[in-house]
C-alpha cells in the first residue's frame, strides 16, 4: 500500500476530509479538490500537510490509483465525467471505508439528525481517557484531539454515521456500507430535503442500516423519541439498550442543575454523578448514549463519567470564540430548528441575565426549502434579538410578520456586524448558527469586538 496515490474530490466536507486522514495515515499519497474550501476542515487538512486545489479542472487532476468521489458531486461535473471516461478506479467514501479499515474492526456508528459529531468525539474520548487508542472518524474538529479521525491500533472504531446519500453512483445513505456492532440512535427527524421528500423516505434507510446488523449487536436510542419506536417497529432482530430522562428507566438521566451543566446518570444499579463544561438536555442525551456504547466494551460507568468531565467539545459546538466582562461571541453548527431550539434553551439557562443574540443563516437544504418556516418563530423563543440570513423573501417576511420586534435581516455581513456593534449592551451574549462558512460573520464579529475593545 505504501507508495499508492488517493485523491478525494470533494476533500473539504467533514466527512471526505476526516478519509483523507485515514487513507495518509494508512500509507497513501494523499491529494484533494473542492469547490468550496473553507474553515474548519481546509485549516485542518492543511495543518496536517494534505495538498487542495480549488476547483475540478481536469487539469488539475493527478495520476491516482483511487479517486474518491464525495456526494457533494453529480453527473455533468467536469472532472466526474473525464473519470468516468478514463474508467478510473472509482469509489464512494463509504465504500472504501468499509474495504480498506472497517471491515477488521469492531464498530461503533453514531447517528441520527442531531448531535453525531458531538457524541462520537464523546466516545472516542471516553476510550482516550481510559488508554484505548481506538480508531475513529469524526465529522468536524474535536478539541480534545489533534486530528478529526485516525486509525488506532485497538479493535475499535468509533464513527458518526450519517443518513445522506453515499455518492452520485449510490444513492443508498453512507451508513448502510458500516454494519456496525454498536448503533447509537440519537433521534430521528425529517432533513435533506434535497434527496428526501418525507420522513417515511428516512425510516426506510434507517431501517435498511437496523437489517445489516448482526443480532449479537446493540442498538442505544432514546425510548422518548417517537420516530425511534416507529422504526423500531419496522423489525428489530439486535439488542436494544434505551434510555430516558424518566426514572422508570433503567438507563437515565435527570438534571442537577438548570443548565445540565451537572447531572444524575442512572445505569442499571449504577448512580453517578457527571459534572462538565456542556449545556443543555440535547448534550446530557449525547452523553447517555456514548456512556452506553463504551459499557459495550466493558468500560464503567463512573470512569465514562471521569473522562467526560475533561471532554472539550467539537469546534462550532457552542464553540467559545470570545469571552470577556463585556460579551460574549460563540459559534454553532446549529442547522435545523430543534438544534437551534435545544442550543438556546441551554444557553439561556446558563446565561439568566445576558440578552441573547442569534445570528442564523438557513443555509442547509431544508431550511431553505421553507419546510421548517412554522417553527423557526418557536426555535428562537429563548433569543431575544434574531438576524436571519436566507435567499428566500418570502421566508425573511413570514418570519418579520411573527417577531417583528426581536427580527433583524442579514443582508450584508458588513452592514450586520455594523449593526450589533451599534446596539451592543454590557453583558450581551452573541451566537452565529451556521452549517457553512456564513461569509466569515464569527470572524468579523471578533475582529470588530476587539477593534472595539
Amino acid at each position: 500500500m505504501i507508495n499508492k496515490k488517493i485523491h478525494i474530490l470533494g476533500i473539504c466536507g467533514t466527512f471526505m476530509g476526516g478519509l483523507a486522514l485515514l487513507a495518509r495515515e494508512s500509507g497513501y499519497e494523499v491529494s484533494g479538490c473542492d469547490e468550496n474550501i473553507y474553515p474548519p476542515m481546509s485549516d485542518h487538512l492543511s495543518e496536517q500537510g494534505i495538498q487542495i486545489k480549488l476547483g475540478y479542472a481536469v487539469e488539475d487532476l493527478p495520476e491516482a490509483d483511487v479517486y474518491l468521489v464525495g456526494n457533494a458531486l453529480s453527473r455533468g461535473n467536469e472532472a466526474v465525467e473525464y473519470l468516468l471516461s478514463k474508467r478510473v478506479n472509482m469509489l464512494s467514501g463509504p465504500e472504501w471505508l468499509y474495504s480498506s479499515i472497517l471491515k477488521n474492526k469492531k464498530v461503533i456508528a453514531v447517528s441520527g439528525t442531531h448531535g453525531k459529531t458531538s457524541t462520537t468525539a464523546m466516545i472516542a474520548w471516553i476510550f482516550e481517557y481510559l488508554g484505548k487508542n481506538v480508531g475513529y472518524l469524526i465529522a468536524g474538529k474535536p478539541n480534545n484531539f489533534e486530528a478529526s479521525s485516525r486509525l488506532g491500533s485497538d479493535e475499535i472504531f468509533v464513527i458518526e454515521a450519517d443518513e445522506y446519500d453515499t455518492a452520485f453512483f449510490d444513492k443508498r445513505a453512507k451508513f448502510i456500507h458500516y454494519h456496525p456492532d454498536v448503533l447509537v440512535l440519537n433521534n430521528i427527524e425529517f432533513d435533506h430535503a434535497d434527496i428526501y421528500s418525507d420522513l417515511s423516505q428516512i425510516l426506510k434507510q434507517f431501517h435498511h442500516l437496523v437489517r445489516t446488523m448482526k443480532e449479537e449487536a446493540s442498538i442505544i436510542f432514546p425510548e422518548t423519541d417517537v420516530n425511534i419506536k416507529t422504526l423500531l417497529e419496522l423489525g428489530c432482530w439486535s439488542k436494544k439498550i434505551g434510555f430516558s430522562g424518566n426514572k422508570d428507566s433503567s438507563n437515565y438521566y435527570k438534571a442537577l442543575t438548570e443548565d445540565f451543566s451537572s447531572s444524575q446518570i442512572v445505569s442499571g444499579e449504577t448512580v453517578s454523578t457527571l459534572n462538565w463544561s456542556m449545556l443543555g438536555e440535547h448534550n446530557a442525551m449525547n452523553a447517555m448514549s456514548a456512556i452506553l456504547a463504551c459499557k459495550n466494551f466493558g468500560t464503567k460507568v463512573e470512569d465514562a463519567l471521569k473522562a467526560l468531565e475533561s471532554f472539550l467539545g467539537v469546534a462550532r459546538r457552542q464553540e467559545l470564540i470570545l469571552e470577556t466582562d463585556e460579551v460574549i461571541l460563540m459559534d454553532d453548527f446549529a442547522h435545523h430548528p430543534t438544534a437551534i431550539k435545544t442550543t438556546l434553551k441551554g444557553l439561556r439557562n446558563k446565561y439568566k441575565s445576558s440578552r441573547i443574540i442569534a445570528l442564523i443563516e438557513m443555509r442547509s437544504n431544508t431550511m431553505k426549502s421553507g419546510f421548517h418556516d412554522d417553527v423557526l418563530h418557536s426555535a428562537t423563543e429563548d433569543a431575544d434579538v434574531v438576524y436571519w440570513k436566507s435567499n428566500n423573501n418570502d421566508q425573511l417576511n413570514l418570519l418579520k410578520v411573527n417577531a417583528p420586534a426581536k427580527t433583524k435581516i442579514i443582508s450584508s455581513i458588513e452592514e450586520t456586524v455594523e449593526d450589533v456593534m451599534g446596539s451592543l449592551q454590557p453583558n450581551d451574549l452573541l451566537i452565529t448558527m451556521s452549517n457553512g462558512s456564513f461569509d466569515g460573520l464569527s470572524a468579523s464579529l471578533f475582529k470588530a469586538l476587539k477593534d472595539n475593545d
